[in-house]
């Protein structure tokens, strides 16, 4: 059986077998209700594109990847159940709530996708778990058994690893199809055009030398633009300062929800899709419910207090790791600054961008996509300079910023002044 899916990126989209198989399993449905970039809606109004459209693009990119390198089903195959199932453990809003897993699971989306692969964790909770099971419709779990693919091989593909290095590199590395995607289709749907990248000429020249994946040196062009897309984007689109304190808002929110207790658990939050979440939090009286209403109307806090972006040594990144890298660690200080500021928990917010980039994005700062010059793997460094000037260049705008209640900007800078100094 086969169906065809008009993409508005990538055109008909011909799925059948495996892929068709998993897309309609629950864990891959749950996708349709997270959307891709999170609260950037109230900057571009047109980014209301899910995960779910995100995959479907995905595996069609491995699928013309694995055909240009000639991969064979045995190899292909777990590659396109990584491609639809890279996402599942994504929680609302995307990357929003990353902080927060990891500080309550001690894992990101990815790593917790693992566990929904190998049958060792659920998204759902069990009431729900149990209204899908009289649906009898097929898990992950169920289809990748029944066409005896690895969990365990699965599951290390979404984390880039392989025995083969290759295949790893396909779904998570430099350059993959994952990035590929989710540049043309965050491009087209904010309207940035920064975003646009050849991927035909990309796939046309990507190859495996030696047991990895590695680009012709025609392709360096390519990749450059590939490099550069992918920089702009984060700065613009990913990183853009107005969608960062949306996105914090609702983590405060979440995070305030939590400790209640009620609706909303540590159980519970990385589960919900973003309606789920936002009417969940509306239900709770006080800062859950005022940050919903902030959000809904576009109320959203200003920046009180700002570090500028600058580029920082290898010691001053473990540096801002070791005292921001935790959400914890961010709690305090927001509250020290509050409690100096005169203000209620939750009205100040500690915006911290480059650890981000550091936890739940490192591909940002990778630009060797080797490259086969003369019959040898050179580093693409070498041979650009843009790869060279990109390795230094900070992704975000700013190092980190305070920010509150417009009302509050002035007292709140005067107590961040002191506390961060």
């Amino acid at each position: 059986m086969e169906k065809v899916i008009h993409d508005p990126v990538h055109g008909s989209l011909r799925l059948g077998g495996l892929v068709l198989e998993l897309i309609d399993a629950p864990e891959v449905q749950r996708l349709r209700g997270i959307r891709q970039l999170g609260l950037a809606n109230l900057v571009f109004p047109g980014a209301n594109h899910s995960r779910f459209e995100h995959v479907l693009g995905v595996s069609h990119l491995v699928e013309r990847l694995g055909h240009e390198l000639k991969l064979s089903d045995r190899e292909l195959n777990p590659l396109l159940a990584a491609a639809v199932l890279h996402d599942i453990g994504h929680p609302a809003y995307s990357h929003t709530l990353e902080y927060l897993m990891k500080d309550y699971l001690g894992k990101d989306h990815m790593e917790f996708a693992g566990d929904i692969l190998r049958g060792k964790a659920t998204i759902y909770e069990k009431d729900e778990l149990k209204e899908i099971q009289k649906l009898k419709v097929p898990s992950v779990v169920d289809v990748l058994s029944k066409h005896d693919i690895s969990p365990d091989e699965v599951a290390g593909l979404v984390l880039g690893k392989h025995r083969k290095p290759y295949l790893g590199q396909i779904i998570h590395s430099d350059i993959d199809v994952d990035q590929m995607d989710y540049m043309l289709r965050d491009a087209h749907s904010t309207g940035v055009a920064l975003g646009m990248i050849d991927v035909d000429r990309i796939l046309a020249t990507l190859i495996v030398h030696k047991n990895r994946l590695a680009i012709e040196s025609k392709g360096v062009e390519a990749v450059e633009g590939f490099l550069t897309a992918r920089a702009l984007m984060f700065t613009s689109v990913y990183f853009h300062h107005a969608v960062r304190i949306a996105e914090l808002m609702l983590a405060n929110a979440v995070e305030f929800a939590i400790e209640k207790g009620g609706p909303i658990n540590k159980d519970n939050f990385y589960r919900l899709t973003d309606a789920e979440l936002i009417e969940r939090l509306h239900s709770i009286p006080g800062y859950p419910r005022e940050m919903v209403m902030y959000l809904r109307y576009r109320r959203l806090f200003k920046t009180a207090y700002v570090e500028e972006r600058r580029e920082l040594t290898r010691v001053e990144k473990v540096r801002f790791l070791k005292k921001y890298g935790k959400w914890r660690d961010i709690r305090r200080l927001q509250g020290e600054i509050a409690e100096k500021a005169g203000l209620a928990p939750g009205r100040v917010i500690l915006d911290v961008p480059i650890v981000d980039v550091l936890i739940s994005e490192p591909r940002l700062e990778k630009v060797e996509v080797p490259a086969l010059v003369d019959g040898k793997l050179v580093r693409m460094s070498k041979l650009s300079p843009i790869a060279e000037v990109l390795k230094k260049r900070q992704a975000p705008r700013y190092l980190l910023r305070v920010i509150t209640a417009a009302e509050d900007v002035a007292k709140v800078r005067r107590a961040a002044s002191k506390v961060l100094g």
